[in-house]
């Protein structure tokens, strides 16, 4: 069947996200460029799930783009980024399994991304970057913990172990205990001008540690 494509503005650049499949996205600067990327993500992700045994099924060309959403400033240094349609149905219970194999994949990744990194590697300076590698993965660990506070979830942020490696393996766990909680909110919270519901924490959650393990390993190529 056809999938749908919805494209959102976030940070100066455009993403693409599939909401069919959960994590998969393109990105690009220009919005028309995320846009004609997606069939390669599609492609791509459907061969990254099954490296991790995860079979996608039911998806295939044409594609159908269904929203266009530009970030708008509701503070000096808040963007309010999209809610899509696809973001508002209830996420249920028997979609569990599948949210928690592709949690425990792009974890997997993030992993690999950062294994067999020396201690000075892993928190080096990196010219024109704002953290180093492990402030990138602490970065992760407290987005998905203010992703879950969005919907009244997370654990207090100063129990967050300092601890990059520690702190995500800590709010993963955490996330994996709430799923449950997750598949029985049925409503929408608006906080600063930005609507939020579990599938949207999901996909946002998936998405997130998926881009800054590709900016991991990207940035690796420089510390050598």
């Amino acid at each position: 069947m056809p999938y749908v494509v919805c494209a959102e503005e976030m940070d100066g650049r455009w993403i693409a996200h599939i909401p069919d499949l959960p994590g998969c996205f393109a990105s690009a600067d220009e919005r028309d460029t995320a846009i004609a990327a997606a069939p390669k993500a599609v492609e791509a992700y459907v061969g990254w799930c099954a490296g991790h045994g995860i079979r996608v099924s039911g998806v295939s060309p044409p594609m159908v783009v269904s929203e266009v959403i530009r970030a708008w400033p509701y503070e000096p240094e808040y963007e309010v980024n999209a809610f899509f349609a696809a973001d508002r149905p209830p996420v249920a219970v028997d979609e569990l399994p599948d949210y928690q194999r592709l949690l425990a994949a792009t974890r997997a990744d993030l992993l690999q991304a950062v294994d067999g990194l020396s201690p000075d590697e892993f928190e080096r300076a990196i010219p024109g970057e704002r953290w180093p590698l492990s402030g990138i993965v602490h970065h992760v660990a407290r987005s998905e913990l203010w992703y879950l506070d969005r919907l009244g979830l997370a654990f207090p942020r100063n129990d967050l172990s300092p601890e990059p490696l520690e702190a995500i393996d800590q709010v993963r766990r955490h996330t994996i205990a709430t799923l449950r909680q997750l598949s029985g909110y049925n409503g929408v919270v608006a906080l600063a001008g930005e609507i939020w519901s579990a599938r949207k924490v999901l996909r946002r959650t998936l998405w997130h540690e998926r881009d800054h393990t590709e900016h991991i390993l990207k940035l690796r190529g420089r510390l050598r």
